[in-house]
């Protein structure tokens, strides 16, 4: 229920559009994926703030400070201040071109959350960027964190996170400097993690093997890893270190070559504890 007391107002459509798109773009919560949306209609964006709203003219924007938040349906925008920026088109009419969320943001819908202390909308360009604290992507199957950057396009549905990345789902988890996440909905129509890109220091650990290489491609769907580059596979007792590897995390199975195929031949090695049963495929 809202705080009657707090600074409330509806702003008009064209900017309270732009405010929710952002949390529409950041949480993926896009019409593709079958999760609601923003329509075109009269329905007013309701926001509110505990220091109040103001409407800048001269500045062209629209700000809603202290414990401010934009609500319309289930998508919500949290943030200690919310600010849009606007502009005149040719034909007279208003546009809202870039949007902020400033400190401890928190973008939510029914099925994903995105949280960071500082996020910008490129309306044009349809693509966000958090950066700050506490940088998160969430969805029904997936934790996404990083320590730099999260960049997501709605136009791609990609999510690029920079600086000490690390993807959870289940018992799996999968780390790099840097990954490019593609999400899709699953089998149950819901938004999770389709395949990743991961670059510099990739490490994936689930509960029998532990993975590192230069390089990486994982299909989440499969479960299934291509690595390149100073590869190391562990597997119970046994290690191997080549410079590819196939890897089916669902079945065990592992196929390590001294080169990518196509790109000449290398030395695979294999350090084999007695007793110990490889699952390595030929």
């Amino acid at each position: 229920m809202i705080d009657r007391r707090r600074p409330t107002i509806a702003l008009p459509l064209a900017v309270g559009v732009a405010l929710l798109a952002l949390a529409a773009t950041m949480s993926a919560a896009l019409a593709q994926e079958g999760v609601p949306e923003l329509d075109p209609s009269d329905e007013p964006i309701e926001i509110t703030a505990d220091g109040g709203i103001e409407w800048n003219r001269e500045a062209r924007t629209y700000a809603a400070r202290g414990n401010a938040e934009a609500r319309r349906g289930a998508l919500s925008v949290h943030a200690d201040a919310l600010v849009a920026h606007y502009r005149e088109r040719d034909d007279g009419r208003t546009e809202v071109h870039l949007i902020e969320a400033l400190g401890h943001v928190k973008i939510a819908s029914e099925t994903v959350t995105v949280t960071g202390d500082r996020a910008e909308y490129d309306v044009a360009g349809r693509t966000a960027v958090v950066t700050g604290e506490d940088l998160k992507l969430v969805t029904d199957a997936d934790v996404i964190t990083a320590r730099d950057r999260l960049t997501y396009s709605s136009t791609t549905r990609e999510a690029v996170a920079e600086g000490e990345v690390v993807v959870l789902r289940d018992k799996r988890k999968l780390e790099a400097d840097k990954i490019t996440a593609r999400l899709a909905k699953g089998a149950e129509g819901k938004l999770e993690l389709d395949t990743a890109e991961a670059e510099g220091n990739v490490r994936i650990t689930t509960e029998r093997e532990f993975v590192s290489a230069d390089r990486g491609t994982y299909d989440a769907k499969r479960q299934f890893a291509v690595l390149t580059g100073g590869v190391k596979v562990t597997q119970n007792q046994n290690q191997l270190d080549g410079e590819y590897a196939e890897i089916d995390l669902k079945n065990g199975v592992s196929r390590m070559l001294g080169a990518p195929p196509g790109q000449g031949s290398g030395k695979v090695r294999g350090l084999v504890l007695p007793g110990a049963k490889p699952t390595v495929g030929n």
